[in-house]
């Protein structure tokens, strides 16, 4: 299954599926607008094996995820992250052909779904779980990237909410 949208293609990937550069990508470029339909906690765990396709957006408010961003898959070297305006973006220069990931613990304050990780980076994590059980300097990257969804920022870090843009 091929999904063109000029800048990113889904396809086959270690991961089962996954979203794929097109073209070459720098720093700040906006991939792709994050949206789906609402969902609660509730359903979210409803879904069983397809729960991994929703996105925490709020304490207890999910969406499941439209296409493309839905084949995102997770790194804990991401060369993408989610703006507070929901568009996936580059974090990174990114070439063609490059598989696009982002760290899933950037929109992740539950306490229930957790998944192990398989990336392969020096800096692999083995588990991926909510983003207040990052090391505290892994958090502050993120914050300062500003990649990490507002309920987590205003939950947690209330002055920094005030500052960030």
């Amino acid at each position: 299954m091929k999904v063109s949208l000029n800048i990113v293609e889904i396809r086959e990937s270690r991961f089962g599926r996954g979203l794929f550069a097109q073209r070459n990508l720098e720093e700040g470029t906006t991939i792709c607008p994050i949206s789906g339909p609402s969902l609660s906690f509730e359903e979210t765990v409803r879904l069983k094996e397809r729960e991994s396709h929703t996105l925490q957006i709020g304490i207890d408010q999910y969406i499941y995820c439209n296409l493309p961003f839905l084949f995102t898959n997770h790194s804990c070297n991401p060369n993408c992250g989610i703006t507070p305006s929901m568009d996936l973006i580059a974090i990174r220069n990114i070439k063609e052909d490059e598989e696009l990931f982002w760290d899933y613990s950037t929109s992740m304050l539950e306490r229930h779904w957790t998944m192990p990780c398989a990336c392969g980076e020096e800096q692999c994590r083995s588990l991926v779980t909510d983003f207040d059980l990052l090391p505290s300097t892994l958090q502050e990257k993120y914050l300062s990237l500003n990649i990490v969804l507002p309920f987590i920022v205003n939950t947690l870090f209330p002055a920094y909410a005030k500052t960030a843009s």
